[in-house]
Parts: C-alpha cells; structure tokens; sequence
C-alpha cells in the first residue's frame, strides 16, 4: 500500500520472536516473569531493531571478570557459549538465526544482572521486593546502552550493603593469598599453651603469617646471635627496630624470636592466637586446642567457598534499606545500621541447635517494656513439667501464674496433677514482669510465622561465653534497652524517651512504633569488620547449602613428628 513501511527482515524477524514469549521460553522458571516483559520493552524502544553490536557482544564476553568479582562462575550462569552466539548474530545469512543470536545475547546480559542482584524480582516471602523500583526501571535502558557498546557495568544491580562491597575486597584479599600458596595443615597434638616448647610452633607461626595475623620476617626466622659465648642469646631485628610497630588498621602483632628455643611457644605468639580466636568465634585464651586448631587447618579455597557464600545470601536482601537492624545468626550480634554506618552493635545469644533461629526478613512494629513470658507449649513440655512434677512451688518461685486454658481462670500449681503430659496444653503459664523474667526488662516485636522477636535476659553471664547458641529460637540481646531506644529513635526523641521511661518502672507497657524499620535475621558465616578485617564465624547449625564442595582442611605439611594424641580440653 502506498505510504506503508516496509520493515527489514532483521527487525521483523526480532519482532516475531519477541511477541512469541521468546524470553519467557528461554527463562522458564529461573527468572521472574517480570524481566522477560523489561526484555520485551527494551526492544520495542529499538522498534525491535538489533540490541546488539560487535562492541557491545566483546565487551559482553569480557564481563566474566565482573562475575568473578562477586564470587559467581561465568559456565554456572550463562547457558550458551556467547562466542557462537556472537558468531551467529553477525556471520550468519539467516535473518531468523540472527534475530534469536541477539535475543540470546540478552538473555545472557540479563542473566548475569539477575546472578549478581539475587533475582532481580521478589521471589521470597520478604517484607519488600527484592530489588526497587528504580532499579527496576533500569532494565531496558542498561540492556541497550550495553548492547550498543557502552560501559558494560552491573553497579547498578549489586546489592547496596556495607558488608557486600566489604566482602568483595575480602574475596579478593584472600584469592590473593591463594595464588601466594595459601597455607599448610598443622598436626595435631596435645593442647597448647604459652610457655611450652612444641615441634609445631614454627608451623603456626606459619600458618598465622600467611593470613596476615603476625608478620613473618625473615630476620625473625634467622635471629642474629652475639659474639660473646658467655653471653650467647637470641635478639630479633624487630627488637632491634622498635620503631616497626604493628599495622593498627591490620591489627598485626609483630612476632619476635627472643629465645633460644624456636619450638618454645611465646606471649607474643599466644597475642597473634589470641586475635585469631577472635575472629573465628572461638573463646579468646591463646590456647591452641581442639577448636582452634580445626579452624586454623581450614583451607584458603574453603574460606573463599565461604565469602562467596555470604556475598549471595546478601544478594537475596535486595537493595539496602536506608535504616534496618540485623541480626547475624553465626556471629551472635544484633546490630542497628543507617546507611553506611553502624550505629549500634551488641552480643546476641540464638537458638540451640535443635531449637535453630529461624532466618527471614521483617518489619519491627513495637517494644514492650517489662513483658509477661505467655511460656510455650513446647517449652512447657520439655522444660517446665519436670520442675513442676518434683516441686510445684517453683511456679511461684518462677514467678508464673498459671491460668486453666478452658476457661481462662487462675489456678494453683498444687491443684494441677503435672504428671499428666496433656497437662502442658491444658494449662497457660505466664511469668509476671520481674527480675527473673525470661524475656527480661524488654522485648522488640516484628509479628512473623515463626514467633520469634528480639528480647532481653536474666542470664546476662552466658554474654561472656564465645559460642552462644542457648535459646529456644528467639534472639536474646545483650542490651535490649539501649537496641528499642535506638529503633524508637528512628520515630523521634521524644518516643525513646518513652521507651526509656517505661523501663524505670515496673509496669507493662506497649510502645508501638510509627515507621515500620526493617530487620534482616540471617546466617552469613563470614563478616567484615570497619578496619577490613575478616571475622569467619562457626557454621553453629551446619548449614553448608549453596556452598561450592571444596577441600575444607589445607594439606597438611611436613613437620616435626608430634604427638598426636588429642587432648579433651574444651578451652581453645
């Protein structure tokens, strides 16, 4: 028809393919729907011209760097060799092998953005999507700028948290000492503390210079000796150089040959320990015992499997929220962050491991000051009953209140036959607000499926043990006070303070809350400190899922015969 356009048959071929669902075939259920309908709009702003240039496909190619950086393999999320696609889209004759070339190029572009957002849609039961809408919104423009040749760059759908841009570096640090030849097993043996003399202590000086906890120089390792026989000792450059302090961003403890022993195990050595225990969630005593030694016999390639692992669970958080509190399962703390900047952090203690803590995400409604305990069912059955069965006077010691389920009336503990198991659904036991209160002064409510909520404690010593996993799920805080004066703070003064004089009296009182801020419970067995150093917590409830199989222990090297019988301290 005079006046029509007629289209070229690239275009159309595109064009057909595109409103044929060819995204939504090619994802299937790997990719939300929603960003097979982005795909779609990025070509119709083309007129479903071709996405892809020559420019655009190389640096398409090269992006497997970029994946590298966030711990992701190129083979694991692309499906289809891009050189061949490549090589389809702009060497073959076929005009409808073209047009599927440059949708698959896309395909792959969109890939990685899902692969390094965590999904680019909301697949979760999480209180928010997972990825906003500005973001989202970026979708066809980012597709085609890259397409057309332009930076090549996710930046904009990489999670926004401190501790994801923290854990690139560390993935990168701790490649780096791969590729410097990582470090070797150091035999078992008998426990050991400072003082002792032990064939494997220049194999953990070692060990703990390759990570970077002591700093391992050669004129510590070949110590000058003095002329005089009579006076005939060991004198380390580094006492020699008082000047050459440790790195305080590093946290490096100079290790100094000061006797003539080198087997002897020394203060100095024990600090470096020290610091090594703590930043494994081990207690801090500068004893190479049984824990402390399986964590320095973990492989380099394990602690990289474990960056990475941490690096995708934030990525299933979505973007960062402007405020929110988290709550780390493996590293028992709680803390409260606005934007960049911790703002507050303390000791948690979780749930046992038959009693595991639940990880989700939620939305804190409000705090209520000098809670009762509603004890559950369960609880009640397995821990209550046996107290009540052999003296039912620990009701009121306990200082619960016990209440008939069926009509809701008060009842005496003496009255209840505790030897009946039912009695444990028959009955409600509510502690009363109090020193004793399992609850504490205070608990921080976010409703969920799991009912669990942020609470306080009377049992403030088990704060000091270096593993803390004592609860029935829910988290118990070191300071809950000072955590619901900071998240009512987020309202204003004036409701921290409120929350702050509910506490001095010894009323129950509700405090709701009228901005709803986020709460992240997770299990990220790595974390990152502010100085940059790396915390690699105990995997408390063994959850290994999503972690790559790789050696867990380093190979074990060769030193002096020991002996290996194992000691049964529980210390170190």
């Amino acid at each position: 028809m005079a006046g029509a356009t007629v289209k070229a048959p690239l275009p159309n071929a595109i064009e057909q393919a595109v409103m044929a669902d060819w995204f939504e075939t090619e994802f299937g259920d790997d990719i939300d729907k929603s960003v097979s309908e982005a795909a779609r709009r990025a070509y119709v702003q083309t007129m479903f011209e071709p996405v892809w240039t020559r420019e655009g496909a190389k640096s398409l190619q090269d992006v497997s760097a970029d994946l590298f950086k966030h711990g992701l393999a190129a083979d694991e999320v692309l499906e289809e060799d891009l050189n061949r696609l490549i090589d389809q889209r702009f060497s073959s004759s076929d005009k409808d092998a073209q047009a599927k070339a440059d949708l698959a190029l896309s395909a792959a572009w969109l890939r990685i953005a899902a692969a390094i957002s965590g999904g680019l849609a909301d697949e979760g039961e999480a209180a928010k999507p997972r990825i906003s809408t500005a973001n989202y919104a970026l979708i066809p423009e980012k597709l085609i700028e890259a397409g057309q040749g332009g930076k090549l760059s996710f930046q904009d759908f990489e999670s926004s948290y401190p501790q994801y841009a923290a854990l690139k570096g560390a993935l990168a640090h701790y490649r780096d000492i791969r590729d410097q030849g990582g470090w070797l097993a150091i035999p078992e043996g008998e426990t050991l503390e400072p003082g002792q003399s032990d064939p494997r202590v220049p194999a953990i000086r070692e060990r703990l210079a390759a990570e970077g906890f002591i700093e391992d120089k050669a004129e510590d390792r070949e110590p000058m000796m003095f002329a005089d026989a009579s006076d005939l000792q060991t004198v380390s450059m580094q006492e020699r150089a008082p000047e050459a302090d440790g790195d305080a961003k590093t946290g490096l403890i100079a290790a100094k040959a000061t006797q003539k022993d080198p087997n002897l195990y020394s203060e100095d050595l024990s600090a470096a320990v020290e610091t090594f225990q703590q930043r494994h969630g081990i207690k801090v005593d500068g004893v190479v015992g049984p824990n402390t030694l399986q964590a320095l016999n973990e492989s380099v390639d394990s602690k990289i499997a474990r960056i990475a692992d941490s690096m995708e669970r934030w990525r299933q958080q979505g973007p960062a929220d402007a405020k929110y509190v988290w709550a780390n399962i493996p590293s028992y703390t709680v803390e409260g962050w606005n934007g960049t900047t911790r703002e507050i952090a303390m000791k948690s203690i979780v749930g046992m491991s038959s009693r595991q803590t639940p990880t989700f995400n939620d939305e804190i409604e409000y705090t209520v000051a000098n809670p009762r305990w509603y004890a559950p069912v369960s609880i009640v059955s397995k821990d209550k009953l046996p107290k009540l069965q052999r003296d039912p006077s620990y009701a009121q010691r306990a200082n619960f209140k016990i209440y008939d389920r069926a009509n809701g009336e008060q009842v005496s503990a003496y009255n209840v036959n505790w030897n009946d198991p039912s009695s444990a659904s028959k009955y409600r036991l509510v502690q009363q607000p109090g020193s004793n209160n399992a609850l504490g002064e205070l608990k921080i409510i976010f409703p969920n499926q799991y009912s669990v909520y942020l609470h306080g404690t009377p049992g403030k010593h088990l704060f000091d043990r270096a593993e803390r996993a004592f609860s029935s799920g829910c988290i118990r805080l070191e300071h809950p006070d000072q955590m619901a004066e900071w998240v009512a703070g987020q309202d204003s003064e004036e409701r921290a303070r409120e929350v702050k004089d509910a506490l001095s009296t010894t009323t129950n009182q509700r405090i709701d809350f009228e901005s709803r801020l986020p709460i992240h419970i997770t299990y990220m067995t790595v974390t990152v400190n502010d100085d940059e150093t790396v915390n690699f917590w105990r995997d408390i409830y063994d959850r290994t899922e999503g972690i790559k199989q790789v050696e867990r222990s380093a190979p074990l090297g060769q030193t002096a015969s020991v002996n290996q019988e194992q000691s049964s301290t529980d210390r170190g």
